[in-house]
């Protein structure tokens, strides 16, 4: 069983908001396919729990797989044909492990397949009653309109009635209409289901699986009444198509499921909630990745034990804190550190084109957006942001309690997060990324009391092995509200750091009064004399009984 795929389905609520307001209900609502839309981001609201996502993904599947035997069934007690109508079904539910098809396409199926049932069921004016039938459908399930047509005339065609080839006709004529009118961006989304895919991406081949299989059960069961096939066979016919389904299916889940996707996702869903303890034990199960470990890391610094524990973890050089990029592009996981570590501009910069690069409101960048606006002062601003979050009914209780610090100077000075990262706008203006220590420098310089901050900037120095650097945020630091105290990690990077310049010759430099002024312990000075004792004996490799310490870290790992 691929394990992330829970993940991957309860994404899909931090792409696409769901808003009880009329304007925004209308805007979806008209707009072709408009309201297999609607009702999937109204679903989509509640995957805030994987498993709910996984559970209502399932039920609309079984459902569909129901609809799809009323539509095709001879009499109330043909189960038989059950298991070929399971078919589509795990076809489709295969194709939603494809993030970049959007839930509205599983929708716009079931309505598709309730419309055949709806058909099948009429007996006078059939014709003029399935053109009605496929222009509403066109509008309300977009191409789907033309997957009903095709598959009505298919069935018709065997009981002997052609007229219902006007249902194609209008399909077909509704797509030129939604195309020429400019309802639909390109005549492919206006008859495919590409309509429901990512916009930037191609919609690959497998995807046309589950609506093909519609016509196809469509012309097996009228194949089976002209032949007269015996219940037994029949029963055997069925099972042999969907036995055959299966691996069809696993073989789209697989072409769509990536592992490293779906890690970050699982890491998303315990970041979003704060749930930093089930993110680190997220992170400790998967393989080591530079992602892996810059999430690890940022459920550290939330917990306050970011230097404390790094070295209990595997660590890697800078890159286990955060992964810089030449040409920095529009990135969930930055927003996320960038905001851990007080860089505000750049955390708003990826948090804001964030909104507009998914599906919908991403309801997370969201209330990033927010709260960055209010240690900005920007009240108004994140008003609106506060305003929408409270229509959607999962985000309305976060918004409604950081609605007390609008315009509330004291509400704000009396929030320990807010006063405190208030001040970590330098004075020249709200900076944006550039190299994250340059950045972390100047945010300890305007903010001492930016205790995340001061983590990150110590745990990035240690992991680059660069002790100077250590030692003078130490000795610029030190005493100052984030740094009240001195870390064992840091404790011994600085007196490693005095060693080594009293071995070269500076022994004024960083001696031991200095390293016990500046918050190294008599403790700490014992355990590295035992350190370089056990390395003398060890023949000058670092002993395993010291792997946790930033000398284990200096003398091993190499970066």
């Amino acid at each position: 069983m691929i394990t992330g795929l829970p993940y991957i389905f309860a994404n899909r609520e931090q792409q696409q908001l769901f808003l009880f307001d009329k304007a925004y209900i209308a805007g979806v609502l008209f707009k072709v396919g408009g309201l297999s839309t609607l009702i999937a981001r109204f679903i989509v609201q509640f995957f805030w729990s994987p498993a709910l996502a996984c559970a209502l993904t399932a039920l609309l599947l079984v459902l569909s797989a129901f609809i799809t035997w009323l539509a095709f069934r001879r009499s109330s007690s043909d189960w038989n044909l059950a298991l070929l109508c399971i078919a589509p079904a795990l076809l489709m539910g295969a194709c939603l492990c494809d993030n970049a098809m959007h839930f509205d396409v599983l929708i716009s199926w079931i309505m598709c397949i309730t419309a055949l049932a709806v058909y099948r069921n009429i007996k006078s004016c059939k014709t003029g009653w399935g053109a009605l039938i496929t222009v509403i459908l066109y509008f309300a399930a977009g191409p789907a309109a033309i997957v009903f047509a095709a598959t009505a005339f298919i069935s018709d065609c065997f009981k002997g009635r052609f007229a219902s080839a006007l249902n194609l006709v209008v399909a077909f004529a509704c797509a030129l209409a939604a195309y020429g009118f400019a309802w639909v961006p390109t005549m492919k989304a206006a008859l495919t289901p590409a309509l429901f895919y990512d916009l930037d991406a191609t919609m690959p081949f497998v995807h046309w699986a589950p609506w093909i299989a519609l016509p196809v059960v469509a012309i097996i069961v009228g194949v089976v009444d002209l032949v007269r096939l015996k219940e037994s066979r029949l029963l055997l016919l069925n099972c042999v198509l969907l036995i055959a389904a299966a691996p069809i299916s696993i073989g789209i889940v697989n072409k769509f499921y990536q592992k490293q996707v779906a890690t970050l996702y699982e890491y998303e869903y315990y970041t979003v909630n704060e749930d930093w303890d089930g993110l680190i034990q997220s992170c400790k199960k998967h393989e080591w990745l530079p992602l892996t470990a810059n999430y690890l890391n940022l459920a550290l610094s939330y917990q306050g034990k970011l230097c404390d524990d790094l070295f209990k973890y595997d660590q890697r050089g800078p890159m286990s804190l955060i992964i810089t990029h030449k040409e920095r592009g529009v990135d969930v996981t930055q927003a996320h550190l960038m905001f851990a570590m007080g860089n505000f501009a750049a955390a708003q910069d990826d948090s804001f084109n964030l909104l507009l690069s998914l599906n919908g409101l991403c309801p997370a960048m969201l209330k990033m957006n927010a709260v960055i606006d209010i240690l900005r002062g920007a009240d108004g601003v994140a008003d609106r942001y506060l305003t929408m979050l409270e229509k959607a009914p999962h985000y309305r209780k976060w918004a409604k309690q950081q609605r007390r610090f609008l315009w509330n100077e004291e509400a704000v000075e009396a929030d320990e997060f807010l006063s405190s990262r208030r001040k970590s706008f330098p004075e020249k203006g709200f900076a944006m990324y550039g190299d994250p220590m340059t950045e972390l420098y100047s945010i300890l310089e305007c903010n001492p009391a930016d205790k995340q901050a001061m983590q990150y900037a110590l745990s990035f120095l240690m992991l680059a092995k660069d002790m100077n650097s250590v030692c003078q945020i130490v000795n610029r630091f030190y005493g100052s509200p984030a740094l009240q105290e001195l870390p064992p990690t840091v404790q011994e990077a600085v007196l490693f750091q005095s060693e080594y310049l009293r071995n070269v010759g500076n022994i004024n430099a960083l001696d031991e009064v200095w390293c016990l002024e500046h918050g190294v312990t008599h403790e700490t000075i014992r355990r590295f004399e035992a350190f370089k004792q056990a390395s003398i004996q060890n023949g000058g490799k670092a002993p395993a009984r010291f792997r946790g310490t930033f000398w284990y870290y200096l003398t091993a790992v190499q970066i």
